[in-house]
């Protein structure tokens, strides 16, 4: 029987044929020439992604929570006030995080669907003298909420211009604009397996030169040792790492950033803005609206019609052969998680709809067939992105 299983969630996302081939290439050893190249030229192109050209771009072994724990101790003194603005399971992550380290925490929330308030954020700034850091998750995963970090950004610096901002972009990197300098913003952190298009396993991370400046001293900073920014940061200059790196994600790092800087980042922050926005069309003309007020180019978090369970919903998917995120905690009843993050096409984001339609119409929905796949086409074909994603044949 044939059968294949699209996995179409915001992370793990699919890999291209071309990442899939560098990753089967024979072992390279770390410590050769020909890896110090790649590696140098990997982080001299995550830079560019970044919009940080020349700055440095600091390579993990783990995830995009090891990237934001590195950048957290090596920024934020022992002991100083943390503010934590969060909408979501991923933003309470890092209020938890700075907890666990022993920092006093002030939490800034929003109920789960909605974006930040910027003011709220300078309001809690104003009232917490001498906070060190803000903590913010630009592209909230859990609900498909983009928080307007600029904003956010603009905000937190005129009430507190010294407080440092630490952002979570672990879905927002290359999925849509995200602008260190012009924004101020003081960490960036990301990882593999999201809009950068590889498997699990890189986390990145970016330090501005007065985060970098704010701890010098190994004795004023949580001690840490795998995790050591400071110290990895001279080593990754030479093109060298503190412990070993997983060479094949390197390697295809290097291919996959490319391949996005040649087809230019702004083309394909629209591109994802709108495959995501056609999806959310599709899926909404099958009774499955938007959660987000402000969706993410990242997630297309959608509630499930009255009636349904989103787990049936996803079982049905699954028969299907498609696989879509679950929701997150109070969520999981209620909402389904799809994502066109990571190699996919607009074929791959029409196969989200029609396997929801499908689905929805196993389950005895009433959907009338072919209703969302017509509003994606028409959404789809009259985007921007459409004429200049079509490839021609030669």
């Amino acid at each position: 029987m044939i059968f294949e299983e699209r996995l179409l969630a915001p992370g793990p996302v699919p890999i291209s044929p071309q990442v899939r081939a560098v990753l089967a290439r024979p072992a390279m050893h770390h410590r050769t020439a020909e890896f110090r190249t790649i590696f140098v030229r990997a982080r001299e192109r995550m830079a560019h992604l970044l919009a940080v050209p020349g700055d440095d771009v600091t390579l993990l072994a783990g995830a995009g929570t090891t990237a934001f724990e590195a950048a957290f101790l090596a920024s934020v003194p022992p002991g100083a006030t943390v503010v934590a603005a969060h909408a979501g399971k991923f933003g309470e992550r890092w209020s938890l995080l700075a907890r666990r380290y022993g920092h006093p925490v002030v939490d800034v929330s929003a109920a789960w669907g909605e974006a930040l308030d910027p003011a709220a954020v300078a309001a809690a700034l104003r009232a917490t003298p001498g906070a060190a850091a803000v903590t913010v998750t630009h592209s909230e995963t859990s609900t498909g909420v983009l928080h307007d970090l600029e904003a956010i950004a603009s905000a937190a610096r005129q009430a507190a211009p010294d407080a440092l901002l630490l952002v979570d972009a672990v879905t927002s990197l290359a999925a849509t604009e995200v602008r260190p300098h012009a924004w101020g913003l003081d960490a960036v952190i990301a990882g593999s397996q999201k809009g950068v298009m590889l498997p699990p396993g890189l986390g990145f991370a970016w330090l501005s030169e007065r985060a970098w400046a704010r701890l010098p001293e190994a004795a004023s900073r949580h001690p840490s040792f795998t995790l050591d920014l400071h110290a990895e940061r001279v080593r990754q200059r030479q093109g060298d790492t503190s412990i070993t790196p997983p060479v094949p994600l390197v390697l295809a790092l290097d291919l996959v950033v490319g391949e996005l800087l040649e087809y230019g980042i702004e083309a394909w922050w629209a591109l994802k803005a709108d495959l995501n926005e056609a999806v959310l069309a599709g899926l909404g003309a099958l009774g499955c609206p938007a959660f987000a007020e402000r969706p993410s180019p990242a997630v297309a978090a959608v509630r499930v019609p009255s009636g349904l369970a989103a787990p049936q919903v996803g079982d049905a998917l699954l028969r299907c052969g498609v696989r879509v995120g679950g929701g997150q905690d109070h969520l999981a009843a209620t909402t389904l998680r799809p994502s066109v993050l990571g190699h996919v096409d607009a074929f791959d984001a029409l196969t989200i709809v029609a396997a929801f339609e499908r689905a929805l119409h196993a389950l005895g929905s009433g959907i009338e067939p072919g209703a969302g796949v017509a509003t994606f086409q028409a959404r789809w074909l009259a985007s921007a992105s459409a004429a200049r994603h079509e490839r021609p044949y030669v």
